[in-house]
């Protein structure tokens, strides 16, 4: 069997089943439409309906709401252990008391004040799969995404504030919904204790109902106190939620026996300042399914019945959000990136032709002075390139001042040598050496110290001290012919030189005597007395000759 209050019925973004006993209300979001449920059954003919439904509508999420008798609820208590081995002993457990349904929840309500302190649980379970498998197959036959499945008695511990408000110790909630029946819930100090569902009997009048739920309701307390989940000297608060002609017998009821308190909650304003929306006119709200359904849609409680495998879509419909979001902004970056690249490149461009336009007035005008010039019989780059080396060459500049400062230091320490002559010039390579003929080859004049080569070598960056040579010619004063005194002299006088840091090589030219086997013994003993000349060639590196800046 399939009602429905309106023909038309209007998408919104959040969508619901009301599950009960055999039928299902489908609810949508926000407050307008539910007031207005569409009703399926488990026929043939409403399972048609609801396929058909949910073929020519968005794959939005749906939250189901469960209110059936097949539902079961056990108290334990179990060891206070860490969170992983304690969902793991409650999982063992939940499969121990409830077999053969894949619907089970358990959670944790508090801690005992004595002994051990072992945790207080909760566990709950839809002992008959049956009352909700067949809707959460069309809906994956659908492949529309199950957001969650919950159930309305542990769902009204979240409205205990908005239905009681109060805080009272001992809370009885107590609601009639078209499609299950009678829900009786008992609340002990905000905990969940104990849930009821009463099929109640068909009644057209109000009073009749409201007799019979006020007999159902003092059924409920006398069982609160005789299984001691209420001390008999507490006081029990009871909240009908009801509207219309049921909730006016209500309060014309006698009040019921003992300690018992009764609120009444208007169905109609509760909904209406919870959501700030109001009810369509001319529809009567006697039942709680639409305040229930409103409040689930509005709060999205988390999932408590459903498996895995039963949300997988709506995984994979997060999945496909994220990898969407992520894209766009990805996109989003890109494009930045890109505008910001453009922007830079403009601003290239822009600087790019300014410095362009500028070269080219200076171009201009470095023309426009040249052709003011006199003219010269060389070309400015031939200029600058003279320019250049002559700075190279001054910054590599050498002179005698070296080898004087390092003869002079050994002629102190040896006064029998008299210098008669001296001989400088810069050696053609850089390189240190021995004195021989590559390192010795003189230039003319006392400075002479500039051949092409050179030129490039003062122009490089970088180089070495310049290694220079020097000739020096002399003899031995007072002289008394004793030659072999004379050329230890000279002897001494060249190691001196060679221990100096700066020195490079010595060599001896010349001696007073000519020792050398091949060489012819002649000459005039006249003559012998006369002086003993020497001459000697020196290598030294001249600190003048770096590279200056």
């Amino acid at each position: 069997m399939i009602s429905s209050l309106t023909s038309r019925f209007k998408f919104a973004g959040r969508r619901g089943l009301f599950i009960g006993a055999r039928d299902a209300a489908l609810y949508h979001w926000p407050v307008p439409d539910l007031t207005a449920p569409r009703l399926f059954d488990l026929s043939d003919e409403g399972r048609a309906a609801f396929r058909r439904y949910l073929a020519q509508t968005p794959k939005t999420p749906f939250h189901l709401l469960l209110d059936v008798p097949e539902e079961e609820y056990r108290h334990e208590v179990v060891p206070h252990v860490s969170r992983r081995r304690r969902a793991a002993l409650l999982r063992r457990k939940a499969g121990r008391l409830f077999k053969n349904t894949p619907y089970c929840h358990h959670r944790v309500t508090g801690r005992e004040t004595e002994g051990r302190r072992d945790d207080r649980a909760l566990l709950t379970a839809i002992a008959n799969p049956a009352a909700l498998k067949p809707w959460s197959a069309m809906l994956d036959e659908a492949k529309t995404p199950l957001a969650a499945v919950g159930s309305l008695p542990l769902f009204t511990q979240s409205l205990l504030k908005v239905i009681a408000g109060d805080g009272a110790a001992n809370q009885l909630i107590v609601s009639l919904q078209s499609l299950s029946g009678l829900r009786q819930t008992f609340f002990r100090n905000g905990a969940f204790r104990l849930s009821r569902l009463v099929q109640m009997p068909s009644h057209d009048a109000a009073p009749a109902t409201a007799t019979a739920l006020r007999e159902e309701v003092q059924k409920i307390c006398r069982y609160l106190v005789s299984a001691r989940l209420a001390a008999p000297e507490e006081p029990i608060d009871i909240y009908f939620l009801a509207a219309g002609q049921l909730l006016d017998e209500l309060r014309r009821e006698a009040p019921p026996p003992g300690n018992a308190r009764q609120h009444f909650r208007d169905l109609a304003q509760l909904r209406q300042s919870s959501s700030g929306a109001k009810a369509a006119s001319g529809l009567e709200e006697s039942f709680s399914d639409g305040f229930f359904m409103q409040q689930a849609l509005q709060r999205r409680p988390a999932n408590i019945y459903a498996t895995p495998r039963e949300r997988r879509y709506l995984f994979m419909r997060r999945a496909r959000g994220g990898l969407l979001t992520a894209g766009a902004l990805l996109l989003l970056a890109g494009a930045a990136q890109g505008g910001l690249n453009l922007a830079k490149g403009l601003l290239y461009q822009h600087r790019s032709r300014a410095a362009a336009a500028q070269a080219d007035s200076y171009a201009a005008q470095y023309e426009e002075a040249r052709r003011r010039l006199p003219e010269t019989p060389v070309e400015p780059a031939e200029l600058k390139a003279a320019i250049d080396i002559a700075a190279a060459l001054a910054r590599r500049k050498t002179g005698p001042g070296g080898a004087v400062r390092l003869l002079s230091d050994s002629l102190e320490r040896f006064p029998a040598i008299q210098a008669t002559r001296l001989v400088w010039n810069a050696a053609a390579e850089t390189t240190p050496g021995s004195v021989g003929p590559r390192a010795a080859r003189p230039q003319a004049g006392a400075g002479g110290a500039g051949s092409r080569d050179g030129a490039r070598q003062a122009v490089a960056p970088s180089l070495p001290p310049r290694c220079c040579q020097a000739r020096l010619e002399g003899r031995i004063e007072p002289f008394d012919g004793d030659f072999r005194a004379a050329m230890a002299v000279i002897n001494r006088f060249a190691d001196d030189l060679r221990s100096q840091s700066a020195t490079r090589g010595v060599r001896l030219l010349a001696l007073p005597l000519n020792l050398s086997p091949d060489a012819d013994l002649q000459g005039d003993a006249r003559g012998l007395n006369d002086e003993a000349r020497f001459t000697m060639e020196l290598a030294y590196a001249d600190p003048g000759g770096e590279a200056r800046p």
